[in-house]
C-alpha cells in the first residue's frame, strides 16, 4: 500500500511537471511567432482599424466601466440592489471580456467569431436586466449612469463591427457563402501574428486595474453588508423587495426584541 501512495505521489508529481513544461514549451513558441504589423505611420483602411480598435477603442471601453462603478457607489448599491446586481455586473464583464481575449489570442475565423456575435447579443440582453433589477431594488439609476451605460454597450458592439469588416470572409463562411467557406476553421487556435508582448501587459493590466479590482471591490462590500446583518442576499429577495433591512429591525435583533416577523 505504502509503494502504491509513493508511487501515485511520484506519477502525480511528474504529471504536474509534464503539464507545466508543456505550457512553458507552448507559450515559447506562441511568442516566437512573428508580430502584427501595425504601422504607426500606415494609413491604408485595414492597418488604421486595427490601430483603432487597439489603441483607442479597447483603452476607450475602460473609461465608461470604471466610471460606472463609481455611479454604483455613490447609490450605495449594498443597501439597495445589493450582490444581486454586482454579480450581474461580473456576468456582463465576463459577457465582453471573453471577446476582449479571443480578439487579443486567437485567429479569427468562423468559430471565433460567432462566439464573438453571441456574446455581444446576451450582453445587451443583460444590460436591459441589469437596470430592470436595479430599479426594482430601489437604487436610484441617474441620468448620468444611463448615459455611461451608453458608452458600455455601444463600444463592444462596435469592436465587433469592425473585426467583422475586418475579417468579411470569415462572417461569410458562417453562413456557409463566400470563397472562405469551403476552407474554413471552426475551431480555436492562437494568432500566426502575435500582438506585442508590451502591449499585451499593459491592456491586461489596465484591464484587471480599472475593471476586476473595482467591481470584486463593489461585490466585496455588498456581501460584507449581508455579513452585518444590514442587507438580504439575493436569493431572500423577492422581485420588488428592498434589499436593505430597516434600521429598527437590525437594532431589535441586536438587541435580542423579537421582529414582527418573528414575533408571528
Amino acid at each position: 500500500m505504502a509503494i502504491t501512495t509513493l508511487f501515485g505521489d511520484v506519477t502525480t508529481q511528474w504529471g504536474r511537471w509534464n503539464r507545466s513544461s508543456r505550457l512553458k514549451r507552448a507559450a515559447r513558441r506562441y511568442y516566437a511567432r512573428p508580430l502584427l504589423p501595425i504601422a504607426s505611420g500606415a494609413t491604408d483602411v485595414e492597418t488604421a482599424t486595427r490601430r483603432f480598435l487597439l489603441y483607442f477603442m479597447l483603452p476607450a471601453w475602460l473609461v465608461p466601466g470604471v466610471v460606472d462603478w463609481v455611479w454604483h457607489k455613490r447609490t450605495d448599491i449594498e443597501h439597495t440592489s445589493g450582490a444581486g446586481e454586482s454579480l450581474i455586473h461580473c456576468l456582463m464583464m465576463s459577457e465582453v471580456g471573453v471577446p476582449v481575449m479571443m480578439g487579443l489570442l486567437l485567429e479569427i475565423n468562423p468559430l471565433t467569431l460567432s462566439v464573438m456575435l453571441g456574446h455581444s447579443l446576451v450582453h445587451e440582453a443583460t444590460a436591459f436586466a441589469d437596470v430592470a433589477y436595479a430599479t426594482n431594488h430601489q437604487r436610484e439609476v441617474l441620468p448620468r449612469e444611463q448615459h455611461t451605460h451608453s458608452f458600455l454597450e455601444v463600444l463592444p458592439f462596435m469592436a465587433v463591427s469592425s473585426i467583422i469588416c475586418l475579417h468579411w470572409d470569415q462572417f461569410l463562411a458562417i453562413w456557409g457563402k463566400g470563397p472562405a467557406a469551403k476552407r474554413a476553421k471552426w475551431r480555436f487556435a492562437l494568432k500566426k501574428e502575435r500582438l506585442p508582448s508590451r502591449y499585451m501587459r499593459s491592456i491586461l493590466t489596465a484591464i484587471g486595474a480599472l475593471l476586476a479590482v473595482p467591481y470584486a471591490n463593489e461585490l466585496w462590500r455588498c456581501v460584507s453588508a449581508q455579513r452585518r446583518g444590514e442587507a438580504l442576499p439575493p436569493w431572500k429577495v423577492g422581485p420588488r423587495e428592498p434589499v436593505a433591512i430597516p434600521p429598527e429591525e437590525i437594532a431589535a435583533r441586536s438587541s435580542g426584541t423579537p421582529t414582527p416577523v418573528e414575533a408571528h
